[in-house]
């Protein structure tokens, strides 16, 4: 591949990726990228109990039936679907607890050998693998913590608009 290709080619990948993100959620025609069975979030304008869940069955240009229930377009806020596989809080926050935790002890037990070890004439002396397990478990401790908190921070995206009437 040319050095001019590789320039052009990540351009071309953003480009795309904006013209499928622009696509405009307000036309009802935007329905069609929904598969009968779709897990979606329907939003009414008239119901008073908050929004349906259901499996998406089939949509027409005056209407969409997802489970049992069919609503007439005119009374849909909006459409969101599930995105399967997206990860909860408590996933990412696993995830992040275990890096915090490699990382922690990692950086901990480092630092814990460098500065350990006996020196002549000290009373209390701790050989460096001590001091590096000692101070690595005490990072390990604050990585966990700390990682687990910015996983379950970490911003989620488990639903997709599919249709707005705003």
């Amino acid at each position: 591949m040319s050095l001019n290709m590789r320039f052009l080619t990540l351009p071309l990948i953003c480009a795309l990726a904006t013209a499928a993100e622009g696509q405009d959620r307000h036309d009802w025609q935007s329905l069609a990228q929904l598969r009968a069975g779709d897990q979606i979030r329907l939003s009414l304008k008239t119901e008073k109990t908050g929004p349906v869940t259901a499996p998406f069955q089939n949509w027409t240009p005056q209407q969409v039936t997802a489970g049992t229930m069919t609503a007439r377009r005119e009374d849909v806020l909006k459409i969101e679907r599930y995105r399967p596989g997206a990860w909860g809080r408590g996933k990412t926050a696993a995830v992040g607890a275990v890096i915090g935790l490699g990382v922690g002890f990692g950086g901990g037990f480092a630092a814990g050998a460098a500065t350990g070890g006996c020196r002549s004439g000290e009373f209390l002396c701790f050989s460096r693998s001590t001091t590096g397990a000692v101070i690595g478990g005490i990072g390990g401790a604050i990585g966990l913590v700390t990682g687990a908190a910015i996983g379950a921070l970490f911003p989620r995206h488990p639903k997709e608009l599919i249709y707005s009437a705003k």
